[in-house]
């Protein structure tokens, strides 16, 4: 199983599209005969799905450490964001596939993605919650100022697997630029009441 699901991620990281995969490619990939494919997944989509949901996994954890351990929202924010971003490049490949399906995946593939991109959120509106980010805020605007957020990340994603490398200038300035992003999103998020009276 594990064998096929690297083979799949070596196909993304060759540079080719995750859609085009057949399972005799992924077959011969890992070494197996192409029946062998049929005692873990179904098709092709099954195998995507549960290369979505391991990551998703790991990538849970990672940020729910980020925000356990962080009060102060300007530390929340840039932590998040410089941690996320090194992991996005230890593991870029990953995050090649998960771009690639968000734009061009089957339609399950991409409501696979958005499925996990609202648990992020819902535990992301958790978190501010608990943390008195925003207090006056009622649950709904709370959910909807958590998804754009985690919408937010993702489309930067796109951008920082184009970086040419993990550490240098262009980091940096990228990393600046979705704080201040996110700082919009959260000091709007602040106002809305006041905002929505005037």
């Amino acid at each position: 199983r594990q064998s096929l699901m690297n083979a799949a991620l070596q196909w993304v990281e060759e540079g080719e599209h995750i859609s085009s995969l057949s399972i005799r490619e992924v077959a011969k990939r890992a070494g197996v005969v192409p029946t062998a494919f049929y005692r873990h997944f179904s098709d092709v989509d099954d195998l995507t799905l549960n290369l979505v949901d391991e990551l998703s996994k790991v990538l849970r954890q990672l940020m729910r450490e980020v925000r356990q351990n962080r009060t102060d929202p300007q530390a929340l924010i840039q932590d998040s964001i410089a941690r996320y971003c090194d992991y996005v490049f230890r593991q870029r490949v990953y995050f090649v596939f998960l771009t690639q399906s968000m734009t061009g995946g089957t339609p399950l593939i991409r409501q696979a993605i958005r499925s996990e991109l609202q648990y992020f959120a819902n535990e992301l509106a958790t978190d501010v919650r608990h943390l008195g980010l925003l207090p006056n805020m009622d649950q709904a605007m709370l959910e909807n100022v958590a998804l754009l957020t985690i919408n937010t990340v993702a489309n930067a994603t796109m951008e920082l697997l184009d970086l040419p490398d993990g550490n240098g200038a262009a980091r940096q300035q990228f990393e600046k630029r979705l704080k201040r992003h996110l700082q919009v999103i959260f000091i709007g998020a602040a106002h809305w009441k006041t905002a929505v009276a005037g």
